[in-house]
Formats: C-alpha cells, sequence, structure tokens
C-alpha cells in the first residue's frame, strides 16, 4: 500500500497541499480532467517552478475568467494588521470587495455538486468529508443548521478546485493513508469586515479542534480554513509511517518570508509486508488494592502518555484476594518510561516486561457519506486492498445524536456506503 505523510509544521492552505502533491508525481491531466467534469465555469490554471528558502517548490495559481485569484484583488494591503502567507484561502470578510468569480455557495450546493460529478467513490467521499467539515465549523461558530450555512470565500471556485483537486492527486498517487505533522497555531490579528478579528480565523480554529498544534511565533495566517479541513478530514495524526519514501514533493504558498521556507512538504511511502512487523513489549502489574475506578484512570492514563494498548483483567491473588491485573503493551522505546508512570501513578511495587513480536494489518480512516453526514471507517488491510473495516464510534455517535436517528441506523449506512465504494469486498 502507499501512504502519504503531510509536513505542515510551517503552513497549510488548499492551494499548497495540491502543489506539493502534483510536486510529487500526481498526473496533472487526471486532476484537470477531474475538476472539469465539476461544471464550475471558464477557469485556468498555471504551475510554475519558485524557490522558498533556497528550496525548489511548486507554487500553484488558478484564474476564472481570465482574473487571477492571486492578483491585485487578493493583494492585502497596509490596512490589515498582519501579512498573509497564503493567497486565496480565507475565511473571513475582508475590508475589500471581492469580484464576481467570488461566489457565496450554500454547502447544500458544494454538496450535490461534487456528489453529481463523476468522480471516482473515494475521490467524492474525500472531497465530501473536507467540505462538511468546514460546513460544520460554521454553523456551530454561527448556531444554525448545517444545511443552511453559506460558505463564503471557501465555498469559491478556487477553494471548490483546491479540495477536489487535491482528492484527485491522492487518487492519481494512489494513497490509501495520510498522516500529517502538527500544525501552527498562528498569532496576531485581522481587520474583517464585522470588527477585528484574533488569528487564528474562527473557522480555523474550530477546524483544528482535537488536532496537535505548536505555537507559532511568526504572526500572520499560516493555516487557513481549506488547509485546516483537508488535513484534519483526511489525516492522522503522528510521525511519518514505517515505510520507505518513494516521491517527495514540495508546494509553495505565494509569500516568500525570509528565515522561513513557506511549504507544504508531501512524501509517499511505499509500505511493504516487512513494515507490517514490530517489536513490542507488554508490561504487567498486578494489584489487589486498586479499585476499578483507578484502574480505569490508569488506562486511560496509559494510553494518554504513549501506551499502543492497555487493559485489565480479573485475578486471584495470594490469600484469595480479589485483584487487577494492568496491562499496556507499549513500543520498545517507551517501556522505561511508562514502567515509570506505572511506578508513579498505581499502588503497585514491580512491573514485569515481556517482549512480543507481532504481525499487524496496515490501519487507515476512510471517510465515507452517508445521509446522515460523514463518517470516518476505520479500515485494516495490506497493499491498498481493505480486508475489513468498522465505522468510528464516535462519528457514529455524533452523526445520530445530530440527525436524531439510532447509531446503529447510521452504522448500517457507512458500512453500506464503504463497501459500495470499494470495488471489492472487504472480508
Amino acid at each position: 500500500m502507499k501512504a502519504l505523510w503531510l509536513d505542515v509544521q510551517v503552513a497549510a492552505a488548499g492551494d499548497m497541499i495540491l502543489a506539493a502533491l502534483l510536486d510529487a508525481g500526481a498526473d496533472a491531466e487526471a486532476v484537470e480532467a477531474g475538476l472539469r467534469s465539476l461544471g464550475l465555469g471558464d477557469w485556468t490554471w498555471h504551475r510554475e517552478t519558485v524557490h522558498r528558502a533556497s528550496l525548489i517548490a511548486q507554487r500553484l495559481t488558478f484564474s476564472v475568467s481570465g482574473q487571477a485569484l492571486d492578483g491585485p484583488t487578493h493583494d492585502h494591503d497596509a490596512s490589515h494588521t498582519h501579512d498573509h502567507t497564503h493567497d486565496h484561502d480565507h475565511t473571513h470578510d475582508h475590508t475589500h470587495s471581492h469580484d464576481g468569480h467570488h461566489p457565496h455557495r450554500p454547502w447544500r450546493d458544494v454538496r450535490d455538486r461534487i456528489a453529481n460529478a463523476p468522480l471516482a467513490p473515494r475521490v467524492r467521499d474525500r472531497a465530501l468529508a473536507a467540505y462538511r467539515r468546514l460546513a460544520e465549523a460554521e454553523a456551530a461558530l454561527h448556531a444554525m443548521p448545517v444545511d443552511e450555512v453559506e460558505l463564503h470565500e471557501v465555498g469559491a471556485t478556487d477553494a471548490i478546485l483546491d479540495i477536489v483537486g487535491s482528492a484527485l492527486a491522492l487518487e492519481s498517487l494512489g494513497i490509501d493513508r495520510v498522516v500529517a505533522s502538527t500544525m501552527p497555531l498562528a498569532t496576531g490579528s485581522v481587520r474583517a469586515a464585522h470588527g477585528e478579528l484574533s488569528l487564528p480565523a474562527p473557522a480555523t480554529l474550530a477546524l483544528l479542534k482535537g488536532w496537535p498544534t505548536q505555537p507559532c511565533v511568526r504572526p500572520g495566517e499560516w493555516v487557513t480554513p481549506t488547509g485546516a479541513a483537508i488535513v484534519t478530514s483526511w489525516a492522522l495524526p503522528g510521525a511519518p509511517p514505517a515505510g520507505t519514501p518513494v516521491r517527495i514533493g514540495h508546494g509553495a504558498g505565494k509569500r516568500d518570508p525570509a528565515r522561513v521556507a513557506n511549504l507544504v512538504r508531501a512524501v509517499v511511502l511505499e509500505i511493504s509486508d516487512d513494515d507490517a512487523t514490530d517489536d513490542v513489549v507488554e508490561l504487567a502489574t498486578h494489584l489487589d488494592d486498586m479499585t476499578g475506578q483507578t484502574a480505569a484512570d490508569a488506562i486511560s492514563g496509559l494510553l494518554a502518555a504513549g501506551a499502543l494498548d492497555a487493559w485489565a483483567t480479573p485475578l486471584t491473588m495470594k490469600k484469595g484476594r480479589p485483584g487487577i491485573g494492568l496491562h499496556a503493551l507499549v513500543k520498545p522505546e517507551d517501556a522505561s518510561r511508562l514502567s515509570t508512570w506505572l511506578l508513579r501513578n498505581t499502588p503497585t511495587l514491580g512491573v514485569r516486561r515481556h517482549p512480543w513480536q507481532r504481525d499487524v494489518l496496515e490501519r487507515w480512516f476512510e471517510p465515507v457519506a452517508t445521509a446522515y453526514g460523514t463518517v470516518k471507517m476505520k479500515v485494516g488491510g495490506r497493499d491498498g486492498e481493505a480486508w475489513h473495516a468498522t465505522p468510528e464510534h464516535d462519528d457514529v455517535v455524533r452523526a445520530a445524536e445530530a440527525a436524531g436517528v439510532p447509531t446503529l441506523l447510521v452504522m448500517q449506512a457507512a458500512t453500506a456506503a464503504f463497501l459500495a465504494g470499494n470495488s471489492k469486498d472487504t472480508r
């Protein structure tokens, strides 16, 4: 199978991600053909090689009806309180005006346009997942139903091209799994139509909820709503997965600031069966003075501290006392640290270690569109073939509560959508 690691530690915008995927070898003609099928009117794109901090990268610019979308109408002047890092992917309504090629589209119109286009199922599902996250973020900010949300800048032609184009590029590269780095949390503020707003912009911050970030000392908007939606919808946070890097691409933002490379980096990795076997250590301790509540707290604490898995088993200890066996499966390099965690945070006086080797399936999340919203499927398989898939329970509960239906209906709908979108049955 193939995996993608997105390095978005400096910046994340939709045009930068698409440019990085094209630079990594995605078929530009296939991407363009898929975008033309959306029927978005008279648009063109321009790809050029640029330098960012002495690194070669690809820069992508869209034009609609002959108007470049990073041209004068999108240059932010000194009336703004910060410099933008990207060019056309913004969530707030700026005080300058926009031409007619920047329509405000309702989420339902964007959804229907993508759903009805002749796209591959995985392309369609990924694009819809990203847009639904945008719509849900806006709905939460304005306390309104999702279907009534008007997507402003992020509903414009260029943002649709960024999101669907990136989904098409992933499919061209044969990407089955996406992992991404932390993203920078912006500082500063921007003057918008309704007053001055702190950065990150409200929609961006809502989309970053639950995603690991790091502080950004450079003022400005380094993560845009479209970039945040793409990353958080399609990827899991983490370090690059085990595998062999085969392609590397760099996507550049418009600006070229000093002392930082304004780039998104895309690394395509091939993952073989050899990469699916790893060494682990089981930590175990027996306790006769721990309650069920504190055992549950310990399991949660171990998982939060980096354990691969943690569980408790009932047992009988000396003198016939009922006890709890507390176990954790950890990476070898984490064994000493998590053993110390157990010694410090539980009543135990000793922790046993046992090395194991395990065969594992590649695991990834794949979003599917249902009548109740987007649900991520937890997929297990090898070489890009799904062997089995299960709806992510938290997504099922969220969708069921929003739609006012039983969770079983959402689970069935998600499973049916996944099977319909995959050429091979899960097994």
